[in-house]
């Protein structure tokens, strides 16, 4: 089951999960943890996938955040977090919430993945590509218990 939201909030994020869980007959309980992954556009699917495989081990919640830089002036001043809800088939064996955050929300992702966070589950931020210098200092870095970043399309990598 697939839900699009456009200009949505982080609470009707949370009220489709409720109705699509209803929908499909399935419970919220059983999930070890809630994976962040933190993408561009380009990546965003062979991450995606990646989470899915590993979700029939591991039955999570995926948050994708992707930050979508806008080009001109004007559409940056327009914040805008758009959601595409994925349950059942389309999640693996979990949930997952695909964000695409625009415009002054872009520097707030924090805020708008902390709602989401399951409760009593540890947090793992997912850095895919671009990850920052100082994972454990960055605002999505500092919710999670767990960091991953992977090197091998960095620039110096070692560093």
């Amino acid at each position: 089951m697939k839900t699009d939201l456009t200009d949505t909030t982080a609470g009707k994020i949370n009220k489709a999960l409720v109705q699509g869980r209803r929908a499909i007959g399935t419970p919220a309980v059983g999930m070890v943890l809630t994976l962040v992954i933190v993408t561009d556009e380009e990546n965003a699917y062979d991450a995606l996938k990646a989470a899915n495989d590993a979700s029939r081990e591991h039955p999570s919640r995926t948050l994708v955040v992707i930050k979508r830089v806008s080009r001109s002036p004007r559409d940056r001043t327009k914040s805008r977090l758009d959601a595409e809800v994925r349950l059942g088939v389309e999640a693996g064996t979990g949930e997952t919430v695909v964000l695409r955050l625009y415009g002054e929300v872009v520097n707030h992702a924090d805020s708008v993945v902390l709602p989401l966070l399951l409760p009593d589950a540890p947090v793992v931020v997912w850095w895919p590509v671009n990850a920052p210098l100082d994972p454990a200092k960055d605002p999505l870095g500092a919710l999670a218990q767990r960091r991953v970043t992977d090197t091998y399309a960095a620039e110096t990598p070692v560093r």
